[in-house]
This record gives C-alpha cells, structure tokens and sequence, in this order.
C-alpha cells in the first residue's frame, strides 16, 4: 500500500537541536497530495498522544521531511 511518511526532528529543551526524530505515516489513499500530508501532520504533531509519545521534547515542525512510498508497509 503506497503511503507518505513524515519525519519531524525533535529537541529537548535545553539541549542542541535536533536530538531525535518523531514518524508520522499516512496511507495515500486519504491523502493523495503532499500539501494534505504536511497540513495533517501538523495538526498531529500537537495531539497530547504525540507530544507524550516524544517524552515532552519539542517538535521543529519547519524541518519537516515528507517521503512516499510505493510499497508495503512491514
């Protein structure tokens, strides 16, 4: 199944920036173009599961990295 995958790094405060990543995926049957994906992904990026999931590091969401995939997902 194609799909887009996102990748935004990620700091903790006090530290140098971009001390880690955090993926996001997206199956491109509902979102077909890479301005819905990056509009989605920053709506995501705030939701309190994500910002638990990254242990309260701080998100650069300008340094967005968007890749498609035309494969299946493992």
């Amino acid at each position: 199944m194609a799909h887009w995958a996102v990748e935004i790094p990620t700091r903790k405060p006090g530290e140098q920036p971009r001390t880690g990543v955090q993926w996001f995926t997206y199956p491109a049957s509902a979102f077909p173009c890479r301005g819905d994906v990056v509009k989605k992904v920053r709506e995501d990026v705030d939701t309190e599961a994500a910002v638990r999931h990254r242990a309260g590091a701080v998100a650069d969401v300008d340094a967005i990295r968007v890749i498609w995939h035309d494969d299946v997902l493992s």
